[in-house]
């Protein structure tokens, strides 16, 4: 009873972020235009890597939501696999952007490796270990669908 109690906690409140974000998604897509007003290509760069990056989180908690929902059943299953997968090249591609702006913009009280040029942050260093878990638990959950199937096939 406890799991399926942590688990409705968890699944509320990654849907409270899923719509939180997706307020805040609608918000800035409304403010484009505002941004864009004194057009130059380094804008347009910047709105369509903030798009990507504020996407990539999205797409995680969203995936996140669907992991949860398949443990009711079984979480072994290749749906999760690729779920996994792409939460992890998500945040990889999170914290190449989150290391092009420590390198570009020297913002951040808390501050890793500084250098001339920037630094990096411990949200660098959070977002790169998670998209390795991700990998990790993806090849997991691999080898446990293929020992699940072996074991299914013997009598």
């Amino acid at each position: 009873m406890s799991t399926r109690f942590f688990r409705n906690i968890l699944t509320v409140f990654l849907y409270i972020m899923l719509v939180s974000m997706a307020a805040t998604g609608i918000i800035f897509l409304c403010m484009i235009p505002i941004s864009l007003y004194n057009f130059s290509f380094e804008k347009l760069i910047i709105t369509i890597v903030r798009i990507v990056y504020f996407s990539d989180y999205y797409i995680v908690i969203l995936f996140l939501t669907f992991i949860i929902n398949s443990t009711k059943y079984s979480p072994f299953i290749l749906e999760n696999v690729k779920r996994f997968k792409i939460m992890g090249y998500c945040l990889l591609i999170n914290t190449i952007i989150e290391c092009i702006n420590g390198y570009s913009v020297n913002a951040g009280p808390i501050k890793i490796f500084v250098d001339d040029s920037g630094n990096i942050s411990p949200l660098m260093v959070i977002s790169f270990i998670f998209s390795l878990m991700c990998f990790v638990i993806a090849e997991t959950f691999n080898k446990a669908i293929k020992i699940k199937e072996d074991n299914d096939l013997t009598i």
